[in-house]
């Protein structure tokens, strides 16, 4: 015998409805420092400071935290101009902590390169061989 779905299991879930507070969530959620420094006592009594990187923040934690998901997020991006605002500054933040940590070694350089050009658009210079060349101007004066 087949076992019996759990109550309200034949209702689809109803996708979270947007709520302008979300802006300030979003917001405290990305706002966290980038890294923390902790002093650790060896058994020799001398003191080292540990730098340990944030968790990066991310739309998907985010979504995940509010029950909801990514496409949600950005269908609110979409139709909410407080929200797509509030998205770009936790970009920013998201952002910084990075290149504070890239910068810094704590995240690997193969993660950090991959994540800034998935995350930040960022480019590593390579030229698109499909791409027309320049369109170069001189002006000359007669003499």
């Amino acid at each position: 015998m087949p076992a019996k779905p759990h109550a309200g299991a034949e209702k689809a879930a109803k996708p979270l409805r947007y709520r302008p507070e979300f802006c300030e969530k979003l917001l405290l959620f990305f706002d966290v420092p980038p890294f923390t420094v902790t002093e650790v006592t060896k058994r020799d009594g001398s003191v080292s400071l540990v730098e340990t990187a944030a968790e990066l923040p991310t739309f998907a934690a985010f979504a995940k935290m509010l029950g909801t998901t990514c496409k949600v997020l950005a269908e609110w991006e979409e139709k909410h101009p407080a929200f797509r605002q509030a998205a770009l500054k936790a970009r920013d933040l998201q952002g910084n902590i990075l290149i504070q940590n890239s910068l810094r070694g704590n995240y690997s350089a193969s993660f950090a390169m991959f994540t800034a050009k998935n995350l930040l658009g960022w480019k590593d210079g390579k030229e698109d061989a499909s791409a027309q060349a320049p369109l170069v101007v001189r002006w000359e004066s007669e003499k």
